[in-house]
């Protein structure tokens, strides 16, 4: 085989038109294999026990020589899997919310949520991740859009492709088949390490605080790079444009001016960032793609839009945490409230000193506006909502 010795940390491309190629590679990093069992079901009479072990061994065999934990997902645990879980041997993912630890509310939250969740546990040290895939991810999917956010932010990612035309027994021979770099190449374990190797395991990721003085620029940031936040109190808004359309006549400056303004007036900083999520029929000649706009306003298209909003919401804390300085996090989505797995994680970000404030669209159906009038009527909350009024001052909460 075409051996290639890779003396920087692994980068994760688009393609995979390098299967051929093995690349020498070695990590003492934790190993979290994510998969979801309900997309990529055990085969038949095979004992999930021993796939644990086959998974251990041909990592060992590909350079992860760290701790490794096989993390899944599904709507229901069987009996035998159930035993697993009880046992350590696997990780239940829907046991870290706490609707699943007390009441057993059959989970709703995509695995792409766990993905990102599970990888914070070893921070600020970039663990690895493997996945179990389908063959040929969707290029559209946010599975295929989380795994490209990851490797942008230092992650190794292992994809681990389901076989199209036979069934995969799991078998050590099997995984090491079937495993590659998102992008190409197939690692093998590196034997003999220089000290530049062990420096690169070393690395740790980055702060995310940044002295950024100006963040008008022309760049769309839509969060397959890291996020750079001014230094200090900030207010970020995440709105579903679909749930809570924006009037049209207005162009992106003008919303992102009177969002702001509203928000000055209820005393919030000036220090304000908006992410639409928006139809991308009706919005993509007119916001998406080039940014011609100074305004720190973002259109994305919305595509799942409640799984994508939690996971650019959790991106968005992970890359510019506050330590020290309050924030306020303003979601407005019908899509959040109700769903006690979705409002759980929502409402967790106070741990990480955003101040969660969310808006409720259908609320306000009832209200006319005009153009010159909105948004007032959004951020005029009832005081019957659980959220109570907009806050003046967010408070710092205990993390």
């Amino acid at each position: 085989p075409n051996f290639r010795e890779r003396k920087s940390p692994i980068l994760i491309g688009g393609t995979m038109d390098e299967e051929g190629e093995t690349i020498l590679f070695y990590s003492v990093n934790e190993t979290f294999v994510c998969w979801n069992f309900d997309d990529c079901p055990v085969p038949v009479d095979t004992d999930l026990g021993s796939i644990v072990d086959n998974f251990e061994h041909a990592l060992h065999q590909m350079g992860f020589e760290g701790r490794m934990s096989i993390n899944v997902d599904c709507k229901k645990l069987n009996s035998n899997e159930e035993a697993l879980f009880k046992a350590g041997r696997i990780f239940y993912l829907p046991y870290t919310t706490q609707d699943y630890r007390k009441f057993g509310t059959r989970p709703t939250l995509d695995m792409t949520f766990y993905m990102l969740s599970v990888l914070r546990e070893t921070a600020p040290i970039l663990a690895n991740l493997a996945v179990v895939v389908k063959p040929n991810i969707d290029p559209g999917s946010e599975l295929h859009r989380v795994l490209h956010c990851l490797k942008s932010r230092g992650h190794n990612v292992l994809i681990v492709e389901l076989p199209p035309d036979e069934e995969c027994l799991f078998s050590v021979d099997s995984l090491l088949k079937n495993s590659r770099f998102l992008g190409g190449g197939k690692p093998r374990a590196k034997k003999e390490l220089t000290p530049e190797d062990m420096r690169q395991e070393e690395e740790e990721e980055e702060d995310g605080s940044y002295d950024v003085s100006d963040l008008s620029n022309q760049k769309m940031l839509d969060f397959s790079e890291r996020i750079k936040h001014v230094k200090g109190p900030r207010t970020v808004v995440f709105w579903d444009a679909i749930d809570c359309p924006f009037p049209l006549c207005f162009s992106p400056e003008q919303i992102f001016q009177k969002i702001k303004s509203v928000l000055m007036k209820k005393g919030t900083n000036d220090n304000i960032t908006i992410w639409a999520y928006v139809d991308e029929r009706s919005w993509r000649d007119k916001c998406l793609g080039n940014k011609t706009w100074d305004s720190r306003i973002y259109f994305l298209p919305a595509g799942d839009r409640r799984v994508r909003m939690l996971n650019d919401m959790f991106l968005q804390s992970r890359d510019a945490p506050l330590h020290h300085c309050p924030g306020l996090l303003i979601l407005v989505s019908n899509h959040f409230s109700g769903d006690p797995f979705y409002m759980e994680l929502f409402e967790d970000m106070q741990h990480k000193n955003y101040h969660p404030f969310l808006i409720t669209p259908r609320e306000h159906s009832n209200i006319s506006e005009s153009p010159d009038e909105w948004p007032l009527s959004l951020f005029n909350r009832p005081r019957k909502s659980s959220q109570g009024p907009l806050p003046k001052k967010p408070k710092l909460d205990a993390a």
